[in-house]
């Protein structure tokens, strides 16, 4: 059974960060819902429609193929030369794939779960287990009959900000289910007390979407009657 925690302040978040050994390689990822959200990659959660009637493996790629066709007269800051960096791209700017995303920095995990408003519990997930994967061994993500971690190179200032790496799941209709998951659950009442007091540990829209969007993301937040 999946543990569970839960936090009521970020200094809970701290003390049970802390405790954590370590040698433990922890992961993180923040959701706004605890009770609505599952550890499912953005692949497996769509419903095609008639340009996508076949099985969801067959759509999964040709999207792929189609964003790497097409997107060469995009890219300015990194060229990918692997179908890991491809499919990490393309989960970077919104194509649905196999990947989930999550964090090395817990504060960065406690920013997204608390970022948006919302009347419930959110929560942060910790994640202990699985292999890296080397693209050198395995060259096809689609090919794996295991999850794994994917650390990509820094394709995106905002991935380096975000300190953000990946999950990349064998069957990504599936909930990700682990002994070695752990989910803190944020109470509702602690959500908004948290993303002031990450934006004083310098954790905002700015600093993990370092833009003018970044900036004037957190200048309407600072100075506006927002949540």
């Amino acid at each position: 059974m999946q543990q569970r925690q839960i936090i009521s302040s970020l200094e809970d978040l701290h003390s049970y960060v802390a405790s954590l050994e370590p040698s433990m390689s922890t992961i993180f990822r923040g959701i706004t819902d605890s009770n609505e959200h599952q550890l499912i990659p953005s692949i497996g959660r769509r419903r095609f429609g008639p340009l996508g009637d076949q099985p969801l493996h067959i759509n999964e790629r040709r999207m792929f193929r189609l964003f790497k066709e097409a997107a060469l007269p995009y890219l300015t800051l990194f060229i990918p030369t692997k179908d890991w960096e491809w499919l990490a791209l393309a989960q970077h700017h919104g194509l649905p794939t196999r990947l989930l995303d999550w964090s090395a920095n817990p504060l960065v995990a406690a920013y997204f779960a608390v970022e948006k408003e919302h009347s419930g519990d959110s929560a942060i997930y910790m994640y202990s287990g699985t292999d890296t994967v080397d693209p050198e061994t395995i060259s096809n993500p689609f090919c794996i009959n295991k999850v794994l971690r994917y650390r990509p190179p820094h394709i995106s200032p905002h991935i380096v900000a975000q300190r953000g790496l990946f999950t990349v799941h064998p069957d990504p209709t599936k909930p990700f289910k682990s002994q070695q998951l752990v989910k803190l659950v944020i109470k509702k009442q602690a959500r908004r007390k948290m993303k002031k007091l990450l934006y004083k540990y310098g954790i905002s829209r700015e600093t993990l979407f370092p833009s003018l969007e970044g900036l004037t993301t957190d200048l309407d937040w600072l100075h506006c009657d927002t949540y």
